[in-house]
């Protein structure tokens, strides 16, 4: 099975990559503010913002697992499954196991001070807490560690492209020499109905727990959109397609989403399916028409991007350990929470992350080539 090689880089799609990841820095800040389920809680709640923020969640994280298909599909064409296998090993465990053991545990320590549950020295927690899997002062508040927490995207990631590039090779040895095609209605139509339907499985039988072996609804839901993001990478039609229309498309998702605001479950789950998948194909109609070309500034960003997630949350809750009894307006603390949290996961990765060898190994990212420039290509996916 011998993929030709893809003619020409989705360069929108490493846009909208960077932008869902910038996205998300500001949706863990509103979780700091609403009802929902979050480790750290702002003791003034603005429980206003949850329209915005039930808008976004519908499809950030889909997207995510679309593009992230889309790039597999890139890297096992460029490399061969075997070769892309051995590559996400290499770039992914070892971020995870960094951010595990290293990045995660500052966050686990603030949420136990804050909550009142030690008073000891981080050294001291680490060292004798979280290192040696001491449940004792995490159990109550029914958390574990160590723990992957927010890092469970990478887990579930690095799952979905193993078992893909041992599919495609499986395929390859039995004679199949393409990635298969599929007609562009089931492209179009199959993924609002695969959402609708795991919705629905969340909300019944399901619900999604981040938690790897306990967590069907979610490995259904997010498995569907890798695999469309992978039979979808190579079908032109397809990608030019939402570029025609992404027009309609956004008027399209802007209907359901007033729908979606306006009703409750099961009908919102439903609504809420097939609003997710009209805005991934208007924002990636949009992207393609206008963000489909490559810069010195998205080759920056896009590896930027992988250990900046890693770090985003520990640094957004030492920030907000900080800021809170400061108490500021909301919305000046808020947008402070922003920026420090961005800026500052940014200022770790440009300087102890990007210049050395090994904590670029640590953090997922490519070694520096022999001319002592960066290796190019999907560093990030």
């Amino acid at each position: 099975m011998q993929d030709r090689p893809m003619e020409t880089r989705k360069y929108f799609l490493d846009w909208l990559r960077v932008a869902a990841f910038g996205l998300l820095i500001l949706f863990h800040v509103g979780m700091l503010y609403v009802s929902w389920q979050y480790p750290l809680r702002s003791p003034r709640p603005y429980p206003a913002i949850e329209p915005l923020m039930n808008a976004v969640s519908a499809w950030r994280l889909a997207l995510l697992f679309l593009i992230s298909g889309a790039a597999s599909c890139y890297l096992i064409s460029r490399l061969g499954p075997d070769a892309f296998a051995l590559d996400r090993l290499r770039r992914l465990l070892p971020v995870i196991v960094t951010g595990m053991y290293v990045v995660i545990p500052p966050q686990t320590y603030i949420v136990l001070v804050s909550r009142g549950a030690t008073h000891m020295g981080f050294p001291a927690f680490w060292w004798t807490q979280y290192l040696r899997a001491n449940q004792t002062l995490v159990r109550p508040y029914h958390m574990t560690m160590p723990t992957w927490d927010h890092l469970w995207f990478l887990v579930y990631l690095l799952i979905y492209t193993l078992v893909a590039a041992t599919t495609v090779s499986i395929a390859r040895r039995m004679g199949a020499r393409t990635m298969p095609r599929v007609p562009l209605a089931f492209l179009i139509l199959g993924p609002p109905v695969w959402l609708v339907f795991t919705n629905l499985l969340i909300l019944t039988k399901a619900p999604i727990t981040d938690a790897l072996v306990n967590d069907w609804g979610g490995h259904l839901k997010w498995v569907g959109m890798f695999v469309t993001g992978l039979l979808a990478a190579r079908q032109d039609r397809f990608w030019a397609a939402l570029e025609t229309h992404w027009g309609k498309l956004s008027a399209v998702a802007a209907v359901l989403l007033l729908v979606q605001l306006n009703v409750n479950d099961p009908a919102w789950s439903v609504v809420s399916g097939v609003y997710a998948w009209a805005a991934i194909c208007a924002l990636c109609g949009f992207a393609k028409t206008f963000l489909n070309h490559p810069s010195l500034l998205l080759s920056h960003l896009t590896e930027a991007v992988l250990p900046v997630y890693v770090l985003h949350q520990p640094v957004l809750f030492v920030a907000a350990y900080w800021l809170f009894p400061l108490g500021l307006p909301v919305p000046v603390e808020a947008l402070l929470l922003a920026a420090a949290t961005g800026l500052g996961s940014f200022a770790i990765y440009e300087g102890l992350i990007r210049p050395f060898p090994f904590s670029r190994f640590l953090f997922g990212l490519k070694p520096k080539t022999r001319e002592g420039g960066y290796e190019r290509g999907a560093t990030a996916h």
